[in-house]
């Protein structure tokens, strides 16, 4: 067997190898070198501080009769823990560690944590806590998508020098208040509730970080006693492995990824437009509530949204005014609000029809015609409700827009374009005709991220009053098997079913360059599939826990003895990175839906192996950015591939899709930053992973660094405003 590959839905984690070093069962008797406390305070000291790994292992270690483990373990282990290379996400200076600091203060999953540490004391009061901001999707028994991970090279031990030097111990107490005042300010001040016993015992630290100030060692101290791990208690195994075959979890059944959205997407930057209008529609509004907790009301918008936004709930600010005022004497390319949106998006939006076709006779300039906001909208994306009670008005205006050469095949951030616009609203059967006859583009017939594919309507179809949202997706063409399903598959035991799936999935990339639309029975294309698929016999036997014969194994392989041909390895990602050049030249889409809603970066971004070669899958990524992907584009549950790549641990696509300019300041549907979705994947591991754990806290630490400059909780002007350079 040279190849395999597996689809999503049957992706599954391997069988996890033993580790000498990171084991936490001993036979020998002798205490063990590497706790899974220890593993996970090595991880969160080299992440969130700029101490050297020997200063981690004595301060880890500071107190513990134990023998402790030599620079040479270390080395290793932390190679384990974060992968190969991992000298790029250890702070780079006392301001970047303060930043992350700075955001993990704020993290309601990481308080409650500490609160849990501190109250874990007999005796301690239990003050109130910061709601967590979305407690009902909380499950204790995720488990997170992983692959095997072979042995690592072991690397010098890294030096970091303090950039920071302090006067000797005897005048520190005179420079306390100055220290106090630097980079760690606002993370002491955030924690003094911490202010513990333990704190005022700081003697043991400021002995082995004497070149440091005092509200360095005091960072550090609280950093390990009270920013420990997210762990949920009493929880049920949560052990990936059966005594039958793999687990069934998979990236796209993650039980912590967020719902989908029922009604389509919230609130985007159309609607900003009429904020005025909406705030008066809304309904009162409660913190209790579902849809506050996820922040899908309009509560953040109303407030946060101020001039000189061009609308706020007080309506229409006077720049904007002016600007519509003197509209017939031409458009700037520049006129732009904070949200992206033109002066004809703000005509569209809210129902000015006669200042619309006014616009419109002036021929603007086709930057401004076809320009799209921060969320990929046209002016067509964002027409008033109004629009659509007139059709004769939207008629004239889409002829209109047909003699200007419009872009009618441009999509949103959710894949849509205006034939699916059309279809949400219940327009006839005939508009909808009418505007499929004058799009010339193929995107006005593609697949969004709610599995809708817009097509001619052949007979009027009644509605009964039923909003066409809450059924399209029902009685739409549903993409063609491009596949062998595999209807006999149920027969065979599962090794072997598993095994010709993998072949199928490859004989479907081969087919693809002759016919680059192809898809399988997920909907999947040529990209949806490489990215799933396996390219090493190695790496399907370690997937399914088989042998060198393909029978099924009980037998744990150790980590050094993990064969050296896996798809991680720098060969097989470099044949992935042939194939996915080869699909991308026969124009196979980077930008398809596939029926889950996923597009191909987000599905790369969830798989790429990261346990060996450390280069060649930011460069697939990169590719594919390249090729024209939306690096913002957006699932149904409001997911882009960042949160996608956070929540499968990937810290390396994470670093990729920040550096190709992915917006860190995303929230999905259950209204979640990336840092919270990292939040609640460690907390989901209930401390039964330390390799996990370290990914996520990784995820997470370099993205609320000076490099990623993520939030914890990222406002509206931020997650949809213009970035500035």
């Amino acid at each position: 067997m040279n190849f395999g590959g597996a689809s999503p839905s049957g992706l599954r984690p391997p069988v996890s190898s033993a580790s000498p070093s990171g084991s936490n069962n001993t036979t020998t008797g002798r205490p063990q070198l590497w706790t899974p406390s220890s593993q996970r305070k090595v991880s969160r000291l080299y992440l969130y501080t700029t101490l050297s790994l020997d200063k981690i292992m004595a301060v880890v270690h500071a107190k513990s009769p134990d023998p402790v483990p030599g620079i040479e373990s270390a080395n290793k282990k932390l190679n384990s823990l974060l992968n190969k290379q991992p000298r790029w996400l250890h702070p780079r200076n006392e301001d970047d560690m303060g930043r992350r600091l700075d955001e993990l203060a704020l993290s309601p999953t990481r308080t409650t944590s500490s609160w849990n540490s501190i109250n874990s004391h007999p005796n301690s009061s239990i003050p109130s806590l910061n709601p967590n901001p979305t407690p009902h999707l909380m499950r204790n028994n995720a488990i997170s998508p992983t692959l095997e991970v072979p042995p690592f090279n072991q690397f010098p031990p890294q030096q970091h020098t303090p950039v920071r030097s302090v006067p000797p111990p005897q005048a520190r107490a005179l420079d306390q208040q100055q220290n106090n005042d630097g980079v760690f300010q606002r993370f002491l001040r955030r924690t003094t509730f911490m202010s513990a016993s333990t704190d005022c015992t700081t003697g043991t630290l400021h002995r082995l970080l004497n070149d440091y100030s005092d509200a360095y060692v005091k960072s550090v101290k609280r950093l390990v006693k009270r920013y420990t791990a997210p762990l949920s208690h009493g929880e049920a195994s949560l052990s990936p492995i059966s005594d039958d075959e793999p687990s069934q979890s998979t990236w796209m059944n993650d039980p912590d990824s967020p719902p989908p959205l029922p009604n389509g997407p919230d609130h985007l930057p159309s609607e900003f437009l009429c904020l005025d209008e909406l705030f008066g529609q809304q309904p009162p509004c409660f913190k209790e509530t579902e849809q506050h907790i996820k922040k899908s009301c309009l509560c953040r918008p109303n407030e946060q949204i101020q001039e000189p936004a061009w609308v706020t709930v007080h309506g229409m600010s006077n720049d904007a005014r002016r600007m519509l005022q003197h509209s017939s004497g031409g458009i700037k390319v520049e006129d732009r609000d904070p949200f992206g949106n033109t002066i004809l998006h703000l005509m569209a939006a809210r129902g000015l029809k006669d200042d619309l076709f006014q616009a419109l006779l002036s021929n603007p300039n086709p930057h401004i015609l076809n320009a799209q906001n921060t969320a990929g909208q046209t002016l067509l994306h964002v027409l008033h409700r109004a629009w659509f009670y007139n059709t004769t008005f939207l008629c004239e205006l889409l002829g209109s827009l047909a003699q200007r050469s419009f872009d009618f095949g441009a999509r949103d951030h959710y894949g849509r374009s205006f034939s699916h616009i059309l279809l949400a609203r219940d327009v006839s059967p005939e508009v909808r005709n009418f505007f499929l006859r004058i799009c010339q583009s193929d995107n006005c017939t593609k697949r969004d991220a709610f599995n809708v594919t817009p097509t001619f309507a052949l007979r009027p179809e009644p509605t009964l009053g039923i909003n066409r949202a809450y059924t399209q997706a029902m009685d739409l063409d549903p993409p063609v098997p491009a596949s062998v399903p595999g209807e006999d598959d149920d027969a065979e035991p599962y090794h072997i079913s598993a095994v010709a799936q993998e072949a199928r999935l490859l004989d479907f990339i081969r087919k693809v360059p002759f016919d680059p639309r192809l898809e399988d029975s997920e909907g999947r294309n040529g990209l949806h599939c490489l990215a799933a698929a396996t390219l090493s016999a190695s790496s399907v036997l370690q997937k399914y826990g088989l042998d060198e014969h393909g029978e099924p194994s009980h037998r744990r392989q150790r980590k050094d003895r993990a064969p050296k041909d896996l798809d991680s390895c720098t060969e097989r990602y470099n044949l992935r990175l042939d194939l996915l050049e080869g699909l991308l030249e026969a124009k196979a889409d980077p930008n398809h839906y596939d029926i889950h809603g996923y597009t191909p970066l987000m599905a790369f971004a969830a798989q790429l192996p990261e346990d060996d070669d450390y280069k060649v899958g930011g460069k697939i990524l990169h590719k594919l950015v390249e090729a024209g992907a939306d690096i913002d584009a957006r699932n149904r549950s409001g997911e882009t591939a960042l949160h996608v790549a956070v929540r499968c641990g990937r810290k390396l696509a994470v670093k990729q899709l920040v550096e190709d300019g992915a917006s860190v300041h995303a929230r999905d549907a259950a209204g979640r930053s990336v840092l919270e979705v990292a939040d609640i994947k460690m907390k989901s591991l209930g401390g039964q992973d330390t390799e996990q754990y370290a990914h996520f806290e990784a995820c997470r630490a370099w993205l609320s660094g000076q490099t990623g400059k993520a939030v914890q909780n990222p406002t509206v002007m931020q997650e949809w405003g213009v970035a500035m350079a």
